[in-house]
């Protein structure tokens, strides 16, 4: 048999399923298995089997076919019913031609006769994990590509927003310059001055827009702090919501984890993450904060290198994120909520990101629309 080296290591890498009633038989290709997967689940029934299946998501699955009570076939088909992707291959001391027909209806990738020669059944395993890692390659190759389409569109984003931030800036350095003037001139408690005031207000707030654009496109912080901040979350949290009727619950694993931050910056990423809970709350509900330590092997779908990470949970019970706008919520400027001057501006989970993204980290969300949203935060530790 021709050596397929990447196969093999794939094959490594893969959870594998084993399903055989017949004691001698489960263990001797056990045996085998167990050699060349990364991990081995055995059953010795089919109920058990699929069980194991829903429970523990195998990425290849290997039976028998003749079982009492659900017979490997049986099996399969219900495996099919919730995961048609997962390749399976079947094993039988029968030649019988319904067999045989009832697998190929289910799809069933390869079929081996007992007994069992290990170069039939390796041969059958490596054609599934050559399958698994060509899949694996095209979800990469366009996870990849989606990446740089992205960052493209978020070049030409920052530079427009940068430009605007910048020149938005100088012109109303010049209004409240012309306000304080003005101001200067008014009469004391009269209605000029009251209207200048009010004047002078809005474009503050205007200003301090612009200083969130300019952040927003091009961060600075300084990570100077190193040390735990499970105390600086709980105290963001707790200041967010006071005054609301969302009840608050914390849950810290992690063990005081020592994290290289900017405090300002990451308090204000947390800061953006209560108001955006609490706008999903407005008559009250449930924020579950937890955190944990987790250890990344490899390259992450986020592309964060592997290492020792802090894992944030931030858990709302609000009206949750429709799937279509999901994708869309750390872009700038999107929104789902009315524009006032005191909300909805679509800044502030963008910016979010871009202070995560500073600190190595990454975010992502998932929501399903009437049970919360839940934001997963990564922070290397220090």
């Amino acid at each position: 048999m021709t050596a397929r080296p990447l196969e093999t290591d794939f094959l490594k890498v893969l959870t594998v399923l084993y399903v055989e009633d017949e004691p001698h038989a489960l263990e001797e290709i056990s045996t085998f298995l167990r050699r060349r997967v990364g991990k081995l689940i055995t059953a010795s029934q089919g109920e058990e089997g699929l069980a194991a299946f829903r429970s523990e998501h195998p990425a290849l699955v290997v039976t028998d076919i003749q079982m009492p009570i659900m017979d490997g076939l049986a099996m399969a088909k219900a495996m099919r019913d919730l995961d048609p992707s997962v390749p399976i291959i079947v094993t039988t001391a029968f030649e019988q031609t319904d067999y045989l027909l009832r697998s190929l209806e289910l799809g069933i990738d390869h079929y081996v006769l007992k007994p069992v020669q290990a170069a039939r059944l390796e041969s059958a395993l490596l054609a599934c994990a050559a399958r698994l890692l060509a899949e694996d390659q095209m979800r990469q190759k366009q996870r990849l590509e989606a990446e740089v389409l992205r960052m493209r569109h978020q070049t030409v984003i920052n530079t427009l927003l940068g430009g605007i931030g910048h020149d938005y800036n100088n012109l109303l350095q010049a209004i409240l310059a012309t306000h304080d003037l003005a101001l200067a001139c008014a009469d004391p408690g009269s209605k000029v001055q009251r209207i200048l005031k009010a004047s002078a207000h809005a474009s503050e707030q205007a200003r301090l827009l612009s200083r969130r654009l300019m952040a927003l496109v091009n961060p600075a912080y300084q990570l100077q702090q190193v040390g735990p901040i499970e105390g600086l979350l709980r105290s963001t949290v707790e200041a967010g919501l006071a005054g609301t009727l969302i009840r608050m619950e914390f849950d810290f694993q992690a063990g005081d984890p020592v994290v290289r931050h900017d405090r300002a910056a990451l308090q204000q990423a947390l800061a953006s993450l209560v108001v955006n809970a609490r706008e999903a709350m407005p008559s009250g509900g449930m924020l579950q904060f937890s955190t944990r330590t987790l250890q990344i092997s490899g390259p992450d779908a986020a592309g964060l290198p592997q290492g020792h990470y802090l894992h944030m949970l931030i858990r709302d019970s609000g009206r949750g994120i429709a799937a279509e706008d999901l994708p869309m919520i750390f872009e700038p400027y999107f929104t789902t909520k009315e524009r006032s001057s005191q909300r909805g501006t679509g800044l502030g989970l963008a910016l979010c990101e871009t202070i995560i993204h500073a600190h190595g980290g990454s975010i992502s969300a998932e929501s399903t629309p009437g049970q919360g949203a839940t934001f997963t935060v990564l922070l290397p530790l220090a």
